[in-house]
């Protein structure tokens, strides 16, 4: 028998942590991959690159004539780019590598970016995305947010980024859209 080593029970849990996830990972990476599918997720996963897919929404809802639109996607064009920049600032402190595998079944379906891996740049910025847009159409928070919801996890379903990746991204993109809100309201 051996001598526990110190922080021992620390490491098995991490390790757990880490099988859980990655097996969640391989989970959603295989799961519902039709061909037809697959194509829907990569065009939408890459429509918000860089946060597109969120500012062609406000201008549609502009173009539509929903009251207010010209100030969404103004007030949008801040909260998506300074999302990003709070993102990359944590990315860059993280440094986590992205999935990689040289099992076929979990190699990414569209390009690898470069950045590290955690948290979601994605999935930050759409949620920071949906805050903000629910601040001008309320009636619509639950569009804005189950679009954010599927934006966010299509990024496992490609390949590209760990579930955990999406949580943190979620969870920085939530903060920062609620400060970005704040800041509109009492600035």
């Amino acid at each position: 028998m051996q001598p526990e080593q110190p922080g021992g029970d620390r490491n098995g849990a991490a390790a757990e942590n880490q099988s859980f996830e990655q097996h969640l990972f391989v989970l959603l990476r295989t799961r519902c991959h039709q061909p037809a599918l697959e194509k829907a997720v990569m065009a939408f996963s890459r429509a918000g690159n860089w946060g597109l897919f969120w500012l062609a929404l406000a201008l549609l809802l502009w173009a539509a004539g929903m009251p207010r639109g010209r100030g969404a996607f103004v007030f949008l064009v801040p909260v998506l780019y300074t999302t990003l920049l709070v993102n990359f600032a944590i990315k860059s402190r993280a440094g986590r590598e992205r999935p990689r595998s040289s099992d076929p079944r979990l190699q990414p379906l569209v390009g690898t970016p470069a950045s590290s891996s955690f948290p979601s740049s994605h999935a930050a910025m759409s949620f920071a995305a949906a805050i903000a847009l629910t601040f001008y159409y309320a009636p619509l928070w639950a569009l804005f947010f189950t679009l954010a919801f599927l934006m966010s996890w299509s990024r496992v379903y490609v390949g590209v980024h760990y579930p955990s990746d999406v949580l943190a991204g979620t969870f920085v993109g939530l903060v920062w859209g609620t400060v970005m809100v704040l800041l509109l309201i009492f600035v």
